[in-house]
């Protein structure tokens, strides 16, 4: 038995021992039967774990796996429970509610539903990782009552979902992301109001951004996005064009921060 699948078998075993609902593995795809169901995590490099002593590999490892949560969340909905993670060199048990970012992602349902949140994470996410047209894209999308937003921004160039069927234009219907996608090429941000319905893109944000603090690293697209929801209860999504990283933004800060190396298969 070579070592991954040893390692893929015992993971199987502290699983069924912890009653998990899943194993979460960031090994190389093999062949693995498993009476838990198994998660893949897809293109990320672990290689640097072989160098590091046994305190790092672990944080290292809890670091991944804590990522990974939201992405359980958004591909598998599992809400609470014990995960297994397998690495190269660890297995980890891992309480998905204990998660800070798996619950920061639950934390917004006083301004927008749940399923309303997941829909524009997934498809930032796929922007992230897609770009178009074979070069990257940043975009945002400010998701709250449309009418509030518009005191707060203006249009500045044809609205493409203005007069659009009401079903061409909800976010929760997958079968309308790859226009989003085209439309995220358009400099402005998407505006999503509380029923997931994209009510406007190409819309500038007009805001007063000194107000606000960031880490260094964050251009105006995150300024502005956080500058909103300082003043009003909205919720900021912003995709990075370079590094392509998507964050949360409430309140004025950045809440979560999901890498898109991060894939589950």
């Amino acid at each position: 038995m070579n070592s991954e699948l040893l390692m893929m078998q015992t993971a199987a075993d502290l699983a069924a021992k912890t009653g998990a609902k899943a194993i979460v593995s960031f090994l190389s795809p093999l062949e693995f039967e498993s009476g838990i169901p198994v998660i893949w995590v897809e293109d990320l490099q672990l290689d640097v774990l072989k160098d590091l002593t046994m305190h790092d590999i672990l944080e290292v490892s809890e670091k991944h796996l804590n990522d990974a949560a939201v992405q359980i969340y958004l591909a598998k909905e599992f809400e609470e429970g014990i995960v297994v993670g397998v690495f190269p060199h660890a297995l980890i048990t891992f309480d998905i509610k204990d998660g800070s970012s798996f619950i920061n992602v639950r934390s917004f349902e006083d301004i927008i539903p749940r399923d309303v949140m997941s829909a524009v994470l997934k498809v930032a996410l796929e922007i992230s990782r897609q770009g178009r047209e074979g070069r990257n894209i940043g975009t945002a999308f400010i998701i709250g009552d449309e009418n509030k937003i518009y005191t707060h921004s203006y249009q500045a160039i044809i609205n493409p979902y203005k007069g659009q069927k009401p079903e061409d234009c909800n976010i929760k219907n997958e079968h309308n992301w790859e226009s989003i996608k085209e439309f995220a090429q358009l400099d402005g941000v998407f505006i999503v109001n509380t029923e997931g319905q994209i009510v406007s893109a190409g819309r500038y944000l007009n805001i007063n951004t000194g107000t606000v603090k960031l880490p260094g690293g964050m251009g105006g697209r995150h300024l502005a996005a956080a500058a909103i929801t300082m003043d009003l209860p909205v919720v900021g999504v912003t995709v990075s064009e370079s590094g392509g990283i998507v964050r949360v933004f409430r309140d004025g800060a950045c809440v979560l921060t999901i890498r898109s190396d991060i894939r589950i298969r």
